[in-house]
């Protein structure tokens, strides 16, 4: 087995070793009780949601080609709930690169787990306005289906904390809820996110807030696509600094 690989794989098990206090990382906003009852049917809605459109997975890994992760990179997933993308990640890395999970929820995060035996990442319970991590760690960062459920103040501080956390160069990747113009498509994506998600949720994909709040932490946006007749936008913005070979 590489050296490279060995070095990486310890350091995996040293990380997954620290974690923080429950009460460290809860911000105001965390319920936890409701995350403990959602993260139990959470697959099983999202599964059911997606089967009209080809099933979550192919969903899922399409915004993953989208994010293109390289073999060897450092990759963050924020928000990473039961690591769906993470896993698909870490596929793409291999042995000699990393991927981290962070999330709030312990029970999202013991799911997570389950889905990534054996490949290169490392799940932590983490707060994405206080990344517990140092300046220029990652090559890319991935948030999907996570901004939406923080309040303004802590989604701007998450979105800072992400161009911290990456290098100069490094990129940014999101996949969240959009308002269509197709009046079926804007019913079915409107009446959805008023059910199943909060307020904070709603307000967001109305007032197309994303690509202005991206812009605001420092980010260049690059790339923005709509999937799924406009229910969903896929973005990629880079941080400053020294261009990668992928733009």
């Amino acid at each position: 087995m590489p050296l490279s690989v060995i070095r990486s794989r310890l350091q995996i098990m040293r990380q997954e070793k620290t974690a923080e206090p429950a009460a460290a990382i809860e911000p105001a906003y965390y319920e936890v009780g409701y995350w403990k009852r959602w993260s139990r049917v959470y697959d099983s809605l999202v599964k059911l949601f997606f089967l009209p459109f080809g099933g979550e997975l192919r969903f899922r890994d399409n915004f993953v080609d989208f994010a293109s992760p390289r073999e060897g990179e450092q990759v963050l997933d924020a928000c990473c709930g039961t690591g769906t993308v993470t896993s698909l990640v870490a596929r793409r890395v291999g042995g000699s690169g990393r991927v981290i999970g962070i999330d709030l929820s312990a029970e999202m995060i013991a799911r997570a787990r389950r889905k990534a035996t054996n490949l290169p990442v490392i799940f932590k319970r983490a707060s994405c306005d206080r990344l517990p991590f140092p300046e220029d760690t990652f090559d890319r960062s991935l948030v999907s289906f996570g901004l939406h459920e923080l309040p303004l103040v802590t989604r701007q501080n998450s979105l800072k904390e992400i161009y911290r956390t990456l290098k100069p160069g490094g990129s940014l990747f999101v996949l969240d809820y959009h308002l269509p113009e197709g009046l079926w498509p804007r019913l079915a994506i409107k009446s959805f996110v008023k059910i199943f998600e909060e307020e904070v949720a709603y307000r967001l994909m109305l007032e197309d807030r994303l690509p202005a709040e991206i812009g605001d932490a420092g980010f260049i946006l690059k790339e923005r696509r709509w999937p799924l007749a406009g229910m969903f936008q896929m973005l990629r913005a880079q941080k400053p600094g020294q261009v990668r070979a992928d733009g």
